[in-house]
């Protein structure tokens, strides 16, 4: 379970736009939403059952697009790849990667 506030800084979403997206998940049976115990203002949300499944069979998918698009690269091509998306990465730590601009 997570805040719906924290869903929206991690997205860079407003809160507005992740609360009608959240209905439209609770409507659809993939979210489940709660009033957090030590506050009653605040929001949980926890993925049911369907939603985990959809969660895992997204990924999965992605994950198989992801090796369909890499088996076009030979190995030092696949090597400076991940070189490059790590120096991104670590980059990203020196700015915050999650807003827009």
């Amino acid at each position: 379970p997570v805040e719906a506030k924290k869903v929206a800084e991690l997205s860079g979403m407003s809160r507005a736009a992740v609360s009608a997206l959240v209905n439209t998940l609770e409507r659809d049976g993939l979210v489940r939403k709660e009033r957090a115990a030590y506050d009653g203002r605040a929001l949980g949300l926890s993925l049911t059952e369907s939603g985990q499944e959809a969660i895992a069979s997204a990924f999965l998918a992605h994950n198989e697009r992801e090796r369909e698009w890499g088996s076009a690269l030979s190995g030092d091509e696949k090597r400076t790849l991940i070189e490059l998306l790590g120096k991104l990465t670590t980059h990203s730590v020196d700015f915050d990667a999650r807003h827009r601009a």
